[in-house]
Protein backbone atom coordinates (compact mmCIF):
# COMPACT_ATOMS: atom_id res chain seq x y z
CA UNK A 1 0.00 0.00 0.00
CA UNK A 2 1.60 3.50 -1.09
CA UNK A 3 2.60 5.76 1.97
CA UNK A 4 0.24 8.98 3.22
CA UNK A 5 1.90 11.48 2.47
CA UNK A 6 1.54 14.61 5.11
CA UNK A 7 -0.15 17.91 3.57
CA UNK A 8 -0.65 21.56 5.38
CA UNK A 9 -2.49 24.42 4.70
CA UNK A 10 -2.67 27.77 6.91
CA UNK A 11 -5.90 29.39 7.09
CA UNK A 12 -6.28 32.78 8.74
CA UNK A 13 -10.01 33.79 9.49
CA UNK A 14 -11.07 36.91 8.22
CA UNK A 15 -13.50 39.46 10.46
CA UNK A 16 -16.61 41.65 10.01
CA UNK A 17 -17.25 44.85 11.67
CA UNK A 18 -19.27 42.42 14.12
CA UNK A 19 -16.20 40.57 14.84
CA UNK A 20 -17.70 37.49 13.12
CA UNK A 21 -15.80 35.04 10.69
CA UNK A 22 -16.66 36.04 7.33
CA UNK A 23 -13.74 34.05 5.57
CA UNK A 24 -10.43 32.40 5.35
CA UNK A 25 -7.56 33.35 3.66
CA UNK A 26 -5.87 29.52 2.72
CA UNK A 27 -2.29 30.16 2.50
CA UNK A 28 0.90 27.51 1.19
CA UNK A 29 2.56 25.55 4.01
CA UNK A 30 4.75 23.33 3.87
CA UNK A 31 5.35 21.59 7.10
CA UNK A 32 3.48 21.40 10.81
CA UNK A 33 6.36 23.82 12.32
CA UNK A 34 6.59 26.61 9.50
CA UNK A 35 3.57 29.17 10.17
CA UNK A 36 5.32 31.38 7.72
CA UNK A 37 5.61 31.35 3.86
CA UNK A 38 8.19 29.71 2.41
CA UNK A 39 9.98 30.79 -1.49
CA UNK A 40 8.23 28.52 -4.23
CA UNK A 41 7.03 29.11 -7.40
CA UNK A 42 3.39 31.19 -6.70
CA UNK A 43 1.47 29.27 -9.47
CA UNK A 44 2.90 25.93 -7.86
CA UNK A 45 2.09 27.20 -3.96
CA UNK A 46 -1.17 27.99 -5.31
CA UNK A 47 -2.23 24.71 -6.86
CA UNK A 48 -0.57 22.84 -4.14
CA UNK A 49 -3.13 24.73 -1.46
CA UNK A 50 -6.06 24.32 -4.13
CA UNK A 51 -5.36 19.96 -4.61
CA UNK A 52 -5.07 20.21 -0.80
CA UNK A 53 -7.89 21.70 0.30
CA UNK A 54 -10.37 20.95 -2.85
CA UNK A 55 -9.12 16.96 -3.70
CA UNK A 56 -8.05 15.97 0.25
CA UNK A 57 -9.01 17.69 2.64
CA UNK A 58 -12.34 19.07 1.88
CA UNK A 59 -13.37 22.49 1.53
CA UNK A 60 -15.84 22.12 4.00
CA UNK A 61 -13.78 20.17 6.27
CA UNK A 62 -11.13 23.84 6.24
CA UNK A 63 -13.86 26.59 5.85
CA UNK A 64 -17.84 25.04 6.52
CA UNK A 65 -19.75 27.92 5.02
CA UNK A 66 -17.36 30.61 5.10
CA UNK A 67 -16.02 32.00 2.17
CA UNK A 68 -12.06 30.66 0.59
CA UNK A 69 -9.63 33.66 -0.22
CA UNK A 70 -6.96 31.84 -2.10
CA UNK A 71 -3.92 33.78 -4.03
CA UNK A 72 -3.94 33.44 -7.47
CA UNK A 73 -0.85 34.20 -9.52
CA UNK A 74 -0.57 36.19 -13.01
CA UNK A 75 -0.18 32.76 -14.56
CA UNK A 76 -3.34 31.36 -13.49
CA UNK A 77 -5.08 34.15 -13.75
CA UNK A 78 -4.31 34.23 -17.78
CA UNK A 79 -5.74 30.77 -17.71
CA UNK A 80 -8.33 30.44 -20.35
CA UNK A 81 -10.10 26.85 -19.06
CA UNK A 82 -13.34 26.95 -16.61
CA UNK A 83 -12.40 26.49 -12.85
CA UNK A 84 -13.08 23.92 -11.57
CA UNK A 85 -14.30 25.04 -7.90
CA UNK A 86 -17.35 26.47 -6.81
CA UNK A 87 -18.00 30.33 -7.11
CA UNK A 88 -20.10 30.99 -4.75
CA UNK A 89 -17.37 30.01 -1.81
CA UNK A 90 -13.59 30.72 -3.55
CA UNK A 91 -12.47 34.56 -3.66
CA UNK A 92 -10.28 35.04 -6.71
CA UNK A 93 -7.30 36.53 -4.67
CA UNK A 94 -5.14 39.06 -7.15
CA UNK A 95 -1.77 39.12 -6.17
CA UNK A 96 -0.50 42.83 -6.21
CA UNK A 97 2.71 42.06 -8.68
CA UNK A 98 -0.09 41.47 -11.69
CA UNK A 99 1.10 43.03 -14.55
CA UNK A 100 -2.23 45.11 -16.24
CA UNK A 101 -2.80 44.34 -19.92
CA UNK A 102 -5.71 43.46 -22.52
CA UNK A 103 -6.06 39.68 -21.52
CA UNK A 104 -5.89 40.18 -17.69
CA UNK A 105 -8.79 42.37 -18.05
CA UNK A 106 -10.25 40.23 -20.16
CA UNK A 107 -9.72 36.95 -17.85
CA UNK A 108 -11.06 38.89 -14.56
CA UNK A 109 -13.87 40.44 -16.71
CA UNK A 110 -14.89 36.31 -18.00
CA UNK A 111 -14.66 35.23 -14.16
CA UNK A 112 -16.64 37.98 -12.80
CA UNK A 113 -19.51 37.42 -15.34
CA UNK A 114 -19.18 33.37 -14.49
CA UNK A 115 -20.40 34.62 -10.89
CA UNK A 116 -16.94 34.28 -9.23
CA UNK A 117 -15.89 37.19 -6.57
CA UNK A 118 -12.86 38.69 -7.11
CA UNK A 119 -10.40 40.51 -4.77
CA UNK A 120 -7.54 42.76 -5.65
CA UNK A 121 -4.83 41.84 -2.71
CA UNK A 122 -1.71 44.41 -1.01
CA UNK A 123 -3.34 47.32 -2.36
CA UNK A 124 -1.92 50.26 -1.72
CA UNK A 125 -3.53 53.01 -4.51
CA UNK A 126 -0.62 52.42 -7.26
CA UNK A 127 -1.96 54.18 -10.31
CA UNK A 128 -0.71 51.82 -12.28
CA UNK A 129 -3.36 49.36 -10.59
CA UNK A 130 -6.61 51.89 -11.16
CA UNK A 131 -7.94 50.02 -14.02
CA UNK A 132 -8.30 46.94 -11.93
CA UNK A 133 -10.78 48.62 -9.55
CA UNK A 134 -13.48 48.22 -12.40
CA UNK A 135 -13.70 44.46 -11.76
CA UNK A 136 -12.95 44.14 -7.70
CA UNK A 137 -15.77 43.33 -5.11
CA UNK A 138 -13.33 43.39 -2.49
CA UNK A 139 -9.75 45.50 -2.11
CA UNK A 140 -7.58 44.50 0.63
CA UNK A 141 -4.95 47.07 1.78
CA UNK A 142 -2.11 46.64 3.64
CA UNK A 143 -2.67 49.10 6.24
CA UNK A 144 1.19 49.12 7.34
CA UNK A 145 2.00 50.16 3.93
CA UNK A 146 -0.88 53.21 3.71
CA UNK A 147 -0.93 56.18 6.10
CA UNK A 148 -3.71 57.78 7.96
CA UNK A 149 -4.31 60.59 5.93
CA UNK A 150 -4.07 58.60 2.59
CA UNK A 151 -6.68 55.78 3.58
CA UNK A 152 -9.42 58.23 4.68
CA UNK A 153 -8.93 59.98 1.09
CA UNK A 154 -9.68 56.40 -1.18
CA UNK A 155 -11.23 54.69 1.14
CA UNK A 156 -14.06 57.52 0.05
CA UNK A 157 -13.13 57.22 -2.71
CA UNK A 158 -13.80 53.33 -3.53
CA UNK A 159 -16.59 53.01 -1.12
CA UNK A 160 -18.48 55.06 -3.38
CA UNK A 161 -17.81 52.94 -6.77
CA UNK A 162 -19.41 49.93 -3.98
CA UNK A 163 -16.23 48.21 -3.32
CA UNK A 164 -16.11 46.41 -0.09
CA UNK A 165 -12.68 46.78 1.73
CA UNK A 166 -10.56 44.74 4.08
CA UNK A 167 -8.00 45.84 6.15
CA UNK A 168 -4.84 43.85 6.42
CA UNK A 169 -2.23 43.55 8.83
CA UNK A 170 -4.54 44.83 11.57
CA UNK A 171 -2.35 44.60 14.80
CA UNK A 172 -4.03 46.39 17.48
CA UNK A 173 -7.34 47.14 18.85
CA UNK A 174 -6.85 50.93 17.86
CA UNK A 175 -5.98 49.84 14.15
CA UNK A 176 -8.65 47.99 14.60
CA UNK A 177 -11.30 50.69 15.64
CA UNK A 178 -9.68 53.22 13.41
CA UNK A 179 -10.13 51.49 10.23
CA UNK A 180 -13.79 50.14 10.90
CA UNK A 181 -14.33 54.08 11.70
CA UNK A 182 -13.65 55.34 8.63
CA UNK A 183 -15.46 52.79 6.81
CA UNK A 184 -13.60 49.21 6.32
CA UNK A 185 -15.62 46.41 5.72
CA UNK A 186 -13.96 43.47 6.87
CA UNK A 187 -10.30 42.83 8.75
CA UNK A 188 -7.14 40.64 9.12
CA UNK A 189 -4.09 40.24 11.20
CA UNK A 190 -2.37 39.17 14.05
CA UNK A 191 -4.93 41.09 16.08
CA UNK A 192 -7.53 39.00 15.49
CA UNK A 193 -5.53 35.63 14.73
CA UNK A 194 -2.46 34.42 13.32
CA UNK A 195 -2.78 31.50 10.38
CA UNK A 196 -3.74 28.33 11.99
CA UNK A 197 -2.25 24.91 10.24
CA UNK A 198 -4.93 22.33 8.83
CA UNK A 199 -2.86 19.40 8.55
CA UNK A 200 -4.10 16.20 6.56
CA UNK A 201 -2.72 13.17 4.68
CA UNK A 202 -2.74 12.09 1.37
CA UNK A 203 -2.18 9.60 -0.85
CA UNK A 204 0.39 9.98 -3.35
CA UNK A 205 -0.67 10.93 -7.49
CA UNK A 206 1.33 8.59 -9.87
CA UNK A 207 3.03 11.40 -11.85
CA UNK A 208 2.69 9.17 -15.18
CA UNK A 209 -1.09 9.21 -14.90
CA UNK A 210 -1.46 13.03 -14.07
CA UNK A 211 0.88 13.60 -17.58
CA UNK A 212 -1.37 10.84 -19.61
CA UNK A 213 -4.86 12.65 -18.44
CA UNK A 214 -3.29 15.97 -19.08
CA UNK A 215 -2.04 14.83 -22.72
CA UNK A 216 -5.82 13.14 -23.07
CA UNK A 217 -7.70 15.39 -21.79
CA UNK A 218 -6.56 18.26 -24.99
CA UNK A 219 -6.96 15.35 -27.78
CA UNK A 220 -10.36 16.72 -29.69
CA UNK A 221 -11.18 13.50 -30.57
CA UNK A 222 -11.06 11.72 -27.27
CA UNK A 223 -13.76 9.70 -25.46
CA UNK A 224 -15.09 10.67 -22.10
CA UNK A 225 -15.04 6.52 -21.50
CA UNK A 226 -10.89 6.81 -21.81
CA UNK A 227 -10.54 9.69 -19.47
CA UNK A 228 -12.57 7.79 -16.84
CA UNK A 229 -10.24 4.61 -17.05
CA UNK A 230 -7.08 6.71 -16.93
CA UNK A 231 -8.48 8.25 -13.85
CA UNK A 232 -9.39 4.86 -12.37
CA UNK A 233 -6.08 3.50 -12.82
CA UNK A 234 -5.10 5.68 -9.82
CA UNK A 235 -6.49 5.67 -6.47
CA UNK A 236 -5.41 8.93 -5.51
CA UNK A 237 -6.16 10.71 -8.66
CA UNK A 238 -10.44 8.55 -8.24
CA UNK A 239 -10.82 10.36 -4.87
CA UNK A 240 -9.72 13.45 -5.83
CA UNK A 241 -11.95 14.22 -8.40
CA UNK A 242 -14.86 12.40 -6.82
CA UNK A 243 -14.45 14.92 -4.10
CA UNK A 244 -13.99 17.73 -6.35
CA UNK A 245 -17.00 16.57 -8.27
CA UNK A 246 -19.30 15.79 -5.16
CA UNK A 247 -18.72 18.98 -4.22
CA UNK A 248 -20.08 20.83 -7.26
CA UNK A 249 -23.87 19.73 -6.51
CA UNK A 250 -24.11 20.89 -2.81
CA UNK A 251 -24.89 17.35 -1.88
CA UNK A 252 -27.77 17.42 -4.35
CA UNK A 253 -27.02 14.61 -6.06
CA UNK A 254 -24.93 11.34 -5.43
CA UNK A 255 -22.31 9.84 -7.68
CA UNK A 256 -22.52 6.12 -8.30
CA UNK A 257 -19.35 5.91 -10.23
CA UNK A 258 -15.65 7.37 -11.49
CA UNK A 259 -17.37 7.85 -15.29
CA UNK A 260 -20.38 9.85 -13.24
CA UNK A 261 -17.78 11.98 -11.62
CA UNK A 262 -15.92 12.64 -15.13
CA UNK A 263 -19.47 13.21 -16.68
CA UNK A 264 -20.66 16.00 -14.12
CA UNK A 265 -16.99 17.66 -13.99
CA UNK A 266 -17.20 18.62 -17.59
CA UNK A 267 -14.30 18.92 -19.64
CA UNK A 268 -13.81 22.22 -19.47
CA UNK A 269 -12.89 21.58 -15.64
CA UNK A 270 -10.90 18.42 -16.81
CA UNK A 271 -8.66 20.60 -18.56
CA UNK A 272 -8.05 22.98 -15.10
CA UNK A 273 -7.81 20.56 -12.63
CA UNK A 274 -5.40 18.60 -15.05
CA UNK A 275 -3.03 21.45 -15.85
CA UNK A 276 -3.14 22.13 -11.49
CA UNK A 277 -2.41 18.78 -11.10
CA UNK A 278 0.85 19.15 -12.64
CA UNK A 279 1.40 22.56 -11.13
CA UNK A 280 1.15 21.31 -7.61
CA UNK A 281 3.38 18.58 -7.97
CA UNK A 282 6.61 20.27 -10.14
CA UNK A 283 7.69 22.00 -7.11
CA UNK A 284 10.63 20.00 -7.28
CA UNK A 285 10.78 20.00 -11.48
CA UNK A 286 10.84 22.29 -13.93
CA UNK A 287 7.54 22.27 -15.94
CA UNK A 288 9.65 22.32 -19.26
CA UNK A 289 10.86 18.43 -18.67
CA UNK A 290 6.72 17.87 -18.59
CA UNK A 291 6.50 19.97 -21.93
CA UNK A 292 8.88 18.14 -23.57
CA UNK A 293 7.21 14.53 -22.54
CA UNK A 294 4.36 15.92 -24.06
CA UNK A 295 6.19 17.08 -27.47
CA UNK A 296 7.73 14.17 -27.97
CA UNK A 297 4.75 11.86 -27.03
CA UNK A 298 2.67 13.67 -29.68
CA UNK A 299 5.48 14.00 -32.09
CA UNK A 300 5.67 9.93 -32.08
CA UNK A 301 2.27 9.26 -31.50
CA UNK A 302 1.85 11.35 -35.12
CA UNK A 303 4.67 9.52 -36.77
CA UNK A 304 3.08 6.32 -35.74
CA UNK A 305 0.16 6.96 -37.19
CA UNK A 306 2.17 7.39 -40.31
CA UNK A 307 4.18 4.72 -40.30
CA UNK A 308 1.50 1.95 -39.64
CA UNK A 309 3.38 -0.61 -38.19
CA UNK A 310 2.17 -1.04 -34.55
CA UNK A 311 -0.46 0.87 -32.96
CA UNK A 312 0.43 5.06 -32.56
CA UNK A 313 -0.37 4.35 -28.92
CA UNK A 314 2.55 2.55 -28.67
CA UNK A 315 4.37 5.26 -30.30
CA UNK A 316 3.12 7.51 -27.80
CA UNK A 317 4.19 5.78 -25.04
CA UNK A 318 7.78 5.71 -25.74
CA UNK A 319 7.70 9.56 -26.40
CA UNK A 320 5.91 9.79 -22.82
CA UNK A 321 8.38 7.14 -21.13
CA UNK A 322 11.23 8.76 -22.42
CA UNK A 323 11.57 11.39 -19.85
CA UNK A 324 10.05 9.87 -16.78
CA UNK A 325 13.67 9.15 -15.41
CA UNK A 326 14.15 12.35 -14.46
CA UNK A 327 10.80 12.94 -13.69
CA UNK A 328 10.43 10.42 -11.20
CA UNK A 329 14.04 10.25 -9.95
CA UNK A 330 14.42 6.65 -10.68
CA UNK A 331 16.92 4.84 -13.83
CA UNK A 332 14.72 4.00 -16.30
CA UNK A 333 16.33 0.34 -16.08
CA UNK A 334 13.93 0.14 -12.79
CA UNK A 335 11.34 1.62 -14.27
CA UNK A 336 10.72 -0.55 -17.03
CA UNK A 337 11.10 -3.61 -14.73
CA UNK A 338 7.93 -2.26 -12.74
CA UNK A 339 6.22 -1.33 -16.07
CA UNK A 340 6.66 -4.77 -17.92
CA UNK A 341 6.15 -3.12 -20.90
CA UNK A 342 6.28 -4.70 -24.36
CA UNK A 343 9.85 -5.75 -25.15
CA UNK A 344 9.42 -3.58 -28.55
CA UNK A 345 9.09 -0.15 -25.86
CA UNK A 346 11.92 -1.44 -23.44
CA UNK A 347 14.66 -1.47 -26.23
CA UNK A 348 13.62 1.68 -28.09
CA UNK A 349 13.36 3.56 -25.00
CA UNK A 350 17.06 1.64 -23.80
CA UNK A 351 18.73 1.11 -26.69
CA UNK A 352 16.45 3.62 -29.44
CA UNK A 353 16.32 0.29 -31.44
CA UNK A 354 13.71 -0.65 -34.11
CA UNK A 355 11.07 1.50 -35.46
CA UNK A 356 9.97 2.69 -32.35
CA UNK A 357 13.80 3.85 -31.27
CA UNK A 358 13.96 5.59 -34.78
CA UNK A 359 10.92 7.59 -34.38
CA UNK A 360 12.37 8.83 -30.70
CA UNK A 361 16.01 9.28 -32.22
CA UNK A 362 14.69 11.82 -34.39
CA UNK A 363 12.44 13.87 -32.20
CA UNK A 364 15.38 13.94 -29.56
CA UNK A 365 17.67 15.00 -32.63
CA UNK A 366 15.48 17.36 -33.51
CA UNK A 367 15.54 19.04 -30.17
CA UNK A 368 19.58 19.27 -30.43
CA UNK A 369 19.05 21.09 -33.58
CA UNK A 370 20.99 17.96 -35.08
CA UNK A 371 20.80 17.10 -38.59
CA UNK A 372 21.50 13.91 -41.08
CA UNK A 373 19.26 11.52 -38.58
CA UNK A 374 18.02 8.66 -39.52
CA UNK A 375 14.32 9.15 -40.55
CA UNK A 376 11.27 6.90 -39.77
CA UNK A 377 10.30 4.98 -42.48
CA UNK A 378 8.40 5.88 -45.28
CA UNK A 379 8.99 9.68 -43.78
CA UNK A 380 10.25 12.65 -45.83
CA UNK A 381 12.06 15.43 -43.81
CA UNK A 382 9.93 18.23 -44.58
CA UNK A 383 7.10 15.44 -42.50
CA UNK A 384 9.20 15.16 -40.11
CA UNK A 385 9.44 18.36 -39.09
CA UNK A 386 6.01 19.31 -39.68
CA UNK A 387 5.42 16.67 -36.95
CA UNK A 388 7.79 18.10 -34.42
CA UNK A 389 5.92 21.75 -35.18
CA UNK A 390 2.61 20.10 -34.70
CA UNK A 391 3.86 18.50 -31.38
CA UNK A 392 5.22 21.74 -30.00
CA UNK A 393 1.64 23.59 -30.83
CA UNK A 394 -0.06 20.49 -29.08
CA UNK A 395 2.07 21.23 -26.07
CA UNK A 396 2.12 24.77 -26.03
CA UNK A 397 -2.01 24.78 -26.18
CA UNK A 398 -1.98 23.08 -22.90
CA UNK A 399 -2.04 25.80 -19.86
CA UNK A 400 1.40 24.18 -18.16
CA UNK A 401 3.43 27.95 -18.42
Amino acid sequence: MSQLVDIYVGRQPIFDTSMRVFAYELLFRSGSEQNHAVILGGDTASAQVMMNVFGDLGLHEVVGEHKAFINFTEGLLLRENRPFFPRKQVVIEVLEDVKVTPKLISSLRALREAGFTIALDDYVFNPELTELESYADIIKVDILAVGPKRLVEHVVQLKEKGIRLLAEKVETREQFEFCKRIGFDYFQGYFFAKPKIIKGQRLPTNKLTVLELLSSVYDPNIDMHVLSKIISKDVALSQKLMKFASSLGNGRFELTSIHDAVMRFGMERLKSWSSMLVLSGVDDKPVELFITSLVRAKFCELVGAKVGDMSKDTYFTVGLFSTLDAVMDVSLEELLVQMKFDQRISKALLEQHGSLGICLKAVISIEKGEVGFELPRGLTATEVTRFYLEAMQFAESIDLA
